[in-house]
């Protein structure tokens, strides 16, 4: 398989440094800067098997305008232990060759209950109250980059940068901590919870899908390497949907596409290229789901993808830029009981919501601070029970609950 990823992704602090704006390109030179850039990023390697044809994408209406090309976030594809700059071993490991398990499972594979947790900080306003700070303990974090929420329980789980996944109550107190069996080629970017409780992770780049049962407990394994539709590249989200099926995101060497499993790890669909075009995306980093409809974060594409439930295409909503209705690297997306979606803004270091039929602001909340309730590069967003939302203050290492009302606009408050 040919080393080599579909975005040349920057480290973390060449990213911050940098103001993410540029002018739009033809679509022409947008095409060609994006191969140049590619094939630049490449390491020497043996030259892959010939791709098969790409799924059928049902044409739609594009409402967002072509991207522009911009200095990028950092890239999980590109996120390697002790070199984040080097290209990871996913794509020299053998096609359709599932990653082992360490056999036995190290001791810290084995979730621990906490019996007396921290307690978390109350407010600033707007936050009702913030979890975190800097730091291997309970409730500490190491740039948490992915959060799922249960709507019935409370329950918020998160997963930081040493592969761990930490299970906190409505209150914010952290309950049960178990770490991913492997980080040396890279740490998981997504997590989704199952209508029992089961918790489904996206070992990035170890190209498969975790699944952990409602005590924390690593109960199977699926997924290997591959560019063929029914393996996975770097698999950024992994989430249960309303037909049955489980939903992935994954990317790399021009690989980006969405697709749909049996929660056994039978695949069953597959839907997206890479590009810029209908149907297209540029590092899907995470999904949700509405009446019918599937809406990806296609976050170098600068907005939100819309595919059917059969993965046919929509429709886009958003576009570069960073006023109402516009999306800056998007990363994340959860969708609410009205069916408005809730999109953390990993540029614009914002959370914001958006009419899912044509993309209209209805809320935006955040700006660039390093103490709270200041937002540094958010990469998660999940609604809790009641009118609870959790955000990840990423960079901060912190994790943010807050109230709906302090997002929405008065208008979308009342549900007009």
């Amino acid at each position: 398989m040919r080393p080599g990823s579909s975005d040349a992704g920057t480290g973390d602090s060449e990213a911050e440094g940098q103001s993410h704006k540029a002018t739009v390109p033809l679509r022409a030179r947008a095409a060609l800067a994006a191969r140049a850039a590619l094939l630049l990023g490449l390491v020497t390697g043996c030259e892959p098997a010939p791709p098969g044809p790409p799924p059928p994408i049902t044409p739609a209406p594009v409402v967002s305008d072509k991207p522009d090309p911009r200095v990028m976030p950092p890239d999980p594809a590109r996120d390697v232990a002790g070199d984040p700059g080097a290209l990871p071993a996913l794509l020299d490991h053998p096609e359709g060759v599932p990653f082992p398990l360490p056999d036995p499972l190290p001791a810290s594979c084995h979730p621990v209950a906490i019996t007396d947790p921290p307690a978390p900080t109350p407010g600033p306003a707007p936050l009702t109250f913030w979890v975190g700070g800097t730091g291997d303990g309970p409730a500490r974090f190491t740039y948490p980059r992915a959060l799922v929420a249960s709507r019935e329980d409370g329950t918020v789980v998160v997963v930081d940068k040493t592969g761990r996944l930490q299970r906190f109550d409505h209150d914010g107190r952290v309950r049960r901590i178990v770490h991913t069996p492997a980080i040396h080629q890279g740490k998981p970017t997504g997590l989704g919870f199952a209508p029992d409780g089961s918790l489904y992770v996206a070992d990035s780049h170890y190209a498969r899908v975790l699944v952990y049962g409602p005590d924390l407990s690593l109960v199977r394994v699926f997924g290997a390497p591959g560019r063929a539709a029914g393996r996975f590249m770097f698999v950024s989200s992994s989430k249960p949907g309303p037909d049955g099926l489980l939903w992935t995101t994954d990317y790399g060497d021009e690989v980006a596409r969405v697709q749909g499993w049996t929660l056994q790890g039978e695949p069953r669909l597959a839907s997206g290229a890479f590009g810029v075009e209908k149907g297209e995306l540029r590092r899907p980093m995470s999904l949700a789901f509405g009446p019918g409809e599937v809406y990806v974060c296609d976050a170098v594409n600068h907005r939100i993808a819309v595919f059917g439930l059969d993965g046919g295409w929509r429709r886009a909503l958003g576009g570069s830029g960073r006023g109402p209705g516009e999306l800056d690297f998007p990363y994340d997306v959860v969708v609410d009981e009205l069916g408005r979606l809730w999109v953390s803004e990993f540029g614009n270091q914002r959370v914001q919501v958006l009419d899912p039929r044509d993309g209209r602001s209805l809320g935006l909340w955040g700006e660039p601070g390093r103490e709270p309730p200041g937002l540094t590069r958010p990469w998660g967003v999940a609604l809790g029970r009641g009118e609870r939302v959790w955000l990840l203050d990423s960079q901060g290492d912190r994790l943010y609950a807050l109230d709906r009302a302090a997002i929405l606009t008065p208008t979308a408050a009342r549900g007009d």
